[in-house]
């Protein structure tokens, strides 16, 4: 997979506006054929308040962090989320950018990742804070993360999850750029033809 499939492939749902944040690695070779594009979308992509942070990981690979700030920022701010990070050591009193910032040097030196780093992909509290208490065991389900909790809201959200990236590599593979292809989904879900 090119630069642009990985990008589109593992990030879609951050990249659309219906997930607050992607996690996923990528070969540094991936990575550096697609450093001018990336360049190239930054302004495009926040000017609709997402952004790409890739973090460079041990053995070549790099670590991409795709967020929508809005959702992000709107996750942070949800209580029962803030003192969820709060008690992992993030500094919540500190507003976003500390919080965002001390995610960001945790994945970066980190070989684990931080089981609360799900809360930042949008997983269900219930389901994060399971997962940690069970380690992976006594799921109710199990496909873009463990679910702990409810099952079928659940389910809702990850097929949501999985439409939006089919559609996203269709639109890719039919020539249109990772700006644009955001861009037409976002409005086609708005009911806007582009």
């Amino acid at each position: 997979m090119g630069f642009e499939e990985t990008i589109v492939h593992c990030g879609a749902p951050a990249l659309c506006g219906i997930k607050p944040a992607c996690l996923f690695s990528m070969a540094g070779e991936n990575y550096y054929s697609g450093l001018e594009k990336l360049r190239l979308w930054q302004g495009d992509f926040s000017r609709r308040s997402v952004f790409f942070v890739p973090l460079k990981k041990e053995e070549g690979r790099f670590l991409f962090f795709v967020y929508d700030r809005i959702l992000l920022e709107r996750l942070c701010r949800n209580p029962e989320n803030a003192e969820y990070l709060l008690s992992k050591g993030y500094p919540v009193q500190k507003g976003f950018g500390a919080v965002l910032s001390h995610l960001l040097h945790r994945l970066a030196l980190n070989a684990e990742f931080p089981h609360e780093v799900g809360l930042f992909l949008g997983y269900p509290l219930e389901d994060v804070s399971g997962f940690e208490l069970y380690g992976a065991r006594n799921c109710k389900y199990s496909g873009f993360w463990k679910v702990y909790g409810n099952k079928e809201k659940a389910l809702r959200l990850m097929k949501k999850y999985k439409t939006c990236t089919d559609t996203c590599m269709k639109l890719l593979a039919g020539g249109l750029s990772v700006p644009l292809v955001a861009r037409r989904y976002k409005n086609s879900n708005k009911g806007e033809i582009v």
